[in-house]
């Protein structure tokens, strides 16, 4: 992987499980990725907007993406589900590569394959990058120009990004999600998230046509029912499959279930993806929610710290 040639503004608001924000830059090399570090600052996005635009650079579009939190411990890194964000993101890059070469026109056989290879290769460099890069919210991710005829692979690139200040609570504010294209796969959507964020002034909880609660924009949520206790997710599935949804999951019993906003809103909600790990939510559309049961919090918090991973090179990454 090389240095691109400029950086990026990095988004403090979380992952979508999780979701960061930030718009890449620089050329990359499709077979084997950029590193590109990130500065804090919405005015150095926008500067670089006006360079590309004078470079003529071609526009680009995330294909795919996958984010977390990286903690530095003991003179090592570690990152929660490590194993689980490299397959997400496999899975991710090598689908959205496969739709890239379709819309080209291009025979899919013999290029899928090396498509594969590209991002095995990626994914085996990742570990000795983070190292480099310390503490922080790095998101791996897949582009493509916008004029393919100007570089019709794809680009693999890693973005070492600083960490965003860590919450332990958050407002949710409802919202449909329409008819969004890919929402099963992070990354196409997230500028359109970003955006409703900056509108709504919270995380967007985005719903179904039926009202039905889905997802939040960079997190999923979890919701404790007041009379039985027992723990729910959404059963729509047709969103982000959270990899911090998963390892709780492993931990818990947490039953699939239909709610809306205001079904939600009576309940202790959290709010989890892999910057954060655990948030309460405090207000759904301005209504408060049950305060979270202290012991339980605390309990659920210990098991996703039990999920850190020491950071080291992926076995064959599927």
């Amino acid at each position: 992987m090389h240095q691109a040639d400029a950086g990026r503004a990095a988004n403090a608001t979380g992952d979508a499980d999780a979701t960061g924000d930030a718009d890449a830059t620089g050329d990359a090399d499709a077979a084997a990725g950029a590193l590109t570090p990130e500065p804090e600052t919405a005015q150095a996005e926008t500067a670089q907007a006006v360079a590309e635009a004078l470079t003529g650079r071609a526009p680009r579009t995330l294909l795919a993406a996958d984010s977390f939190r990286v903690r530095a411990h003991s003179g090592r890194i570690a990152v929660r589900g490590f194993a689980r964000h490299l397959e997400r993101f496999s899975r991710a890059a090598r689908e959205a590569w496969h739709e890239r070469l379709l819309q080209q026109g291009v025979e899919v056989g013999a290029h899928a394959v090396s498509a594969g290879r590209r991002i095995a290769a990626f994914l085996e460099q990742v570990p000795e990058r983070l190292a480099s890069g310390g503490e922080g919210f790095p998101r791996l991710e897949l582009w493509a120009t916008d004029q393919p005829s100007a570089a019709p692979a794809p680009q693999l690139e890693l973005a070492l990004r600083p960490l965003p200040a860590l919450r332990e609570s958050v407002e949710l504010r409802s919202a449909p999600r329409g008819d969004r294209p890919l929402a099963h796969r992070k990354g196409p959507n997230i500028e359109a998230y970003r955006a409703l964020s900056r509108e709504l002034a919270a995380e967007p909880l985005l719903l179904d046509a039926s009202g039905r609660v889905l997802e939040g924009a960079t997190t999923s949520l979890i919701w404790w029912d007041p009379a039985s206790h027992r723990g729910a997710v959404s059963a729509l599935h047709h969103r982000v499959p959270s990899v911090t949804e998963a390892l709780l999951r492993e931990g818990a019993q947490l039953d699939p279930r239909f709610a809306t906003a205001e079904r939600l809103a009576e309940c202790e909600v959290w709010a989890v993806n892999a910057l954060h790990g655990i948030r309460w939510v405090s207000r759904i559309d301005d209504m408060p929610c049950a305060p979270p049961d202290a012991q339980r919090l605390a309990r659920f918090r210990e098991m996703l710290d039990r999920r850190w991973e020491t950071v080291t090179a992926p076995r064959a990454v599927r």
